[in-house]
């Protein structure tokens, strides 16, 4: 992840270590104020307060971390923030440690780390300019290469090389280009039958529009495709979409109807895991936006790539093998979760 750095500026050597901590069995009608880990504050305080600073302590340098703050954020949901001067911890490094683990599965929570410079944060709110979103099973429930199979009747068989692909079983690129081989034949305007089936991922219009309204340029970078990329961005209101573009084919003696040919088109760049960090980079350098102020959430492992390169990256409900490596991760309910990593609440968004 794009690390805080310290500089000849006194408080570049001062960050801001959020933890903040999500029970795995919440309560539907969360409400701000209930419990997160037992069944009473108190328990709550001390299984995430100074037990866990206790925990922490050793994955920093000695004396450097300080409590500031202990938050309930919401049913479920709770946040302490520590001061921490340089060198600072590696928030995913300190993710990975088998300390957390054991905390995690004792304590029946998933806690993500962030680090943000003191400088930026007075309000403890994380800073971020840029967000980039995966788009199938990520803002959106399906993967859209599936549901074209589904409409010619080939589901299983690209289904088994997408799950491949998204554990990283196999290359991306190359899993692609053999579900494509597949389809070829799928009428070229199957993509307005799937705007009737597609559905956009429950907190993802609600995260969207709390973006925006700090400010935040939107993106989704897929390795599906651009009509359902750009359909996306036209319904949640982002700013920019990229996917990969398909090649048509006219009517011929086989298919008497236009048709996909079952190719990308070589006109386009195909998004593959490194062109995905490389949207971001881009994006980043364009609008003058420190990495150290991006946000990138996916699911897959074409995804880890611009992950790791984010400021805050986020392996959202992902697969497997992408948990298990990826910087930071959450199996959340909805996608306003990620609204408590950046400082914001879910309860603003229903006022």
């Amino acid at each position: 992840m794009s690390q805080v750095t310290s500089s000849s500026d006194p408080n570049a050597n001062e960050a801001r270590f959020i933890v903040t901590f999500f029970a795995k069995t919440r309560p539907s009608n969360a409400a701000s104020g209930a419990i997160l880990v037992q069944d009473d504050t108190k328990s709550q305080s001390r299984a995430c307060g100074p037990t866990f600073s206790s925990l922490l302590a050793p994955q920093v340098s000695p004396g450097s971390l300080t409590l500031l703050t202990n938050n309930t954020l919401a049913a479920g949901v709770f946040q302490s923030i520590y001061t921490v001067t340089a060198p600072f911890p590696n928030p995913a490094k300190v993710r990975h440690h088998a300390s957390i683990a054991a905390f995690e599965a004792l304590h029946a929570v998933e806690i993500v780390f962030d680090l943000v410079p003191s400088s930026t944060t007075p309000d403890f709110v994380r800073p971020v300019k840029l967000a980039v979103f995966d788009m199938d099973s990520t803002l959106i429930n399906e993967e859209v290469i599936d549901e074209l199979a589904r409409s010619i009747g080939i589901t299983d068989a690209v289904a088994a090389i997408t799950a491949r692909a998204m554990n990283g079983e196999i290359e991306f690129e190359q899993s692609l280009r053999e579900r494509l081989a597949l389809l070829q034949g799928v009428k070229a305007d199957v993509w307005e039958e799937l705007k009737n089936t597609i559905t956009v991922a429950k907190g993802a219009k609600d995260l969207i529009e709390y973006l925006r309204e700090h400010g935040v340029i939107t993106v989704v970078v897929s390795g599906g495709f651009a009509p359902m990329a750009n359909w996306l961005k036209e319904q949640l209101g982002l700013d920019h979409a990229f996917a990969n573009h398909l090649i048509v084919s006219p009517s011929n003696s086989k298919y008497a109807y236009p048709h996909l040919s079952g190719e990308l088109s070589p006109e386009h760049p195909i998004v593959v895991p490194e062109y995905k960090k490389q949207v971001l980079e881009m994006l980043a350098r364009d609008n003058s936006i420190p990495l150290s102020e991006t946000f990138v959430v996916g699911d897959g492992s074409n995804d880890l790539l611009m992950l790791g390169a984010a400021g805050l990256g986020v392996a959202w409900r992902a697969k497997e093998r992408v948990q298990k490596v990826a910087p930071q991760r959450l199996n959340g309910r909805t996608l306003s979760d990620l609204i408590y990593l950046l400082g914001g609440t879910v309860e603003e968004r229903s006022r």
